[in-house]
């Protein structure tokens, strides 16, 4: 008593801080349960590595400075002996009416010109493009408008002005200009390039966290908007910046032979493609050059377990948001409204649990062709009503609290009443059920993938590597790597459930 009189400061700050809220009473009991914090940290990590896939493990260079001598040969040589040549036989054969381009010499020379601004960029002096293609341009342009009798002399300086560009640019007497090139980045998709900036914001606003109160911090909608906003928008504007392209060269074997001209090249830690196979080197254990060894057509399988993980990871969150969503739904209706709405919503139930899900997924793939969307929109359609379940009965304990009584005496409507004043008190154990549903979903993944009804090759999976090792059971690696990373990404998960399901049970100490 008397230490609380004698500190009136320390009695300010208690009455002054803010109640602590149920979500962060929960989320203090989770912290305290080291287990589900090291498979949370587990799970964080894989998500880290399937995010940054393309920077760990690939047979692109992150960032390349050189110049493209082989591919700057292949378009000399594609505009001196096709492009040109198709042109100027296409304009020797023009009728009077070439002016109104009837044969396609506007699409031609369009793919000529393309061709020559390639080859013009690779140049170290400035101005090629203008000095040389605006000349080209221009004499086309006017053997198109000139008269039918002045054709044969513009056809010539056409022709002479082609024979001077094709010496001026010949591979073996010019030095080509050394530029910096971004492999990686330039062969990101959308979803790619979203998923990088989303991480980065999401790691940038945590260590902020660290070193500023919370009072400092923005708004949770605020931090919403950017951590979704942000992202999308600089991935629009990345795939704006980087249109995409098929990338078929391979810059290991280009170096080496001299293809491309090099002053250095940063390449990702693990220099392997997810098809790149050497026959030569199947088979061989974890070494290395191989950390995780190699399989029958010589693929590194450490860069096969990495792009794995994207797959494994994606099926999970996005089959349980789908059944989630419509478990959530269906069980909202049928707790709240009752009656006939919970009569025929719960007898669907009933007929959804007379199948098992796995053989019930089984069938319906039967006669899809196999994708990654097919799996996770068949899981998610066969798997909702567990949450479903667990909704309506969250919702017939809630329908006739106090809260919920004076919404409705508020004259507040159902649909407001369901999402804002139900619905958060009653998601507690639907956020377990998620949890362990990943897991299942993983498994439910790897599982068809393993019976040959999941991701097709050439795409990567845990469950396509296992299904692989069937025929190689002897070479040890290839079951062991991919078994394990299923086995433990399987059980983080389930040690996140029982993380969860403890933090939210009322009966824990504080």
């Amino acid at each position: 008593m008397a230490s609380s009189l004698t500190n009136p400061l320390a009695n300010m700050a208690m009455l002054s801080s803010k109640p602590e809220t149920y979500w962060g009473l929960v989320l203090r009991q989770f912290r305290r349960n080291r287990i589900a914090m090291v498979a949370f940290f587990f799970v964080l990590a894989l998500f880290l590595l399937a995010i940054l896939a393309p920077f760990l493990a690939d047979n692109k260079p992150i960032v390349l400075r050189g110049a493209y001598r082989g591919l700057y040969t292949q378009r000399y040589e594609e505009w001196k002996r096709g492009g040109h040549p198709e042109l100027i036989a296409l304009l020797r054969t023009a009728g009077p009416d070439a002016a109104s381009d009837p044969q396609g010499v506007e699409f031609r020379m369009q793919t000529v010109e393309r061709q020559l601004q390639f080859i013009a960029s690779q140049l170290p002096f400035e101005g090629a493009d203008r000095k040389w293609i605006g000349a080209y341009r221009a004499q086309v342009d006017g053997f198109l408008s000139a008269l039918p009798e002045d054709r044969a002399t513009r056809l010539v300086n056409v022709e002479k002005v082609g024979e001077e560009i094709a010496t001026a640019f010949a591979p073996e007497k010019v030095t080509l200009d050394r530029h910096y090139y971004w492999p990686v980045l330039d062969s990101l998709g959308l979803t790619d390039a979203f998923l990088l900036w989303f991480a980065a914001l999401l790691i940038a606003i945590a260590a902020i966290r660290m070193f500023l109160p919370p009072s400092s911090l923005p708004s949770k909608r605020v931090l919403l908007f950017v951590l979704l906003g942000v992202p999308l928008v600089m991935a629009i504007l990345h795939r704006a910046a980087h249109p995409p392209v098929f990338d078929s060269l391979d810059y290991k074997r280009d170096i080496l032979s001299g293809q491309i001209e090099m002053d250095f090249a940063l390449f990702p830690p693990v220099a392997y493609g997810i098809n790149e196979d050497h026959l030569a080197d199947k088979y061989i254990a974890p070494g290395a050059r191989y950390w995780m060894g190699t399989d029958g057509n010589g693929r590194d399988l450490l860069t096969r377990m990495i792009w794995g993980a994207r797959i494994s990871l994606t099926v999970g969150f996005v089959a349980v948001a789908i059944y989630v969503a419509i478990g959530v739904f269906l069980g909202a209706l049928a707790g709240y409204f009752r009656g006939w709405v919970d009569l025929v919503i719960s007898r669907a139930i009933e007929i959804m649990e007379c199948f098992p899900s796995f053989f019930l997924i089984l069938a319906v793939l039967a006669f899809l062709q196999p994708s990654m969307w097919n799996i996770m929109i068949v899981i998610g359609i066969t798997s909702w009503t567990v949450e479903a379940r667990l909704v309506r009965g969250e919702f017939l304990r809630l329908a006739d609290q106090e809260f919920v009584l004076a919404a409705r005496g508020l004259g507040v409507s159902d649909r407001r009443t369901i999402f804002r004043h139900i619905l958060p008190n009653g998601l507690a154990p639907v956020l377990v059920a998620a949890s362990f549903g990943i897991a299942s979903a993983i498994l439910i993944e790897s599982s068809l993938s393993f019976l040959g009804f999941g991701i097709s090759i050439p795409i990567p999976s845990w469950g396509g590597i296992l299904n692989e090792a069937r025929e190689s059971f002897r070479y040890w690696w290839i079951t062991l790597f991919p078994g394990l990373a299923i086995f433990s990404t399987v059980t983080a998960y389930n040690l996140i459930g029982e993380g969860v399901r403890d933090a939210i049970d009322p009966r824990l100490k504080v």
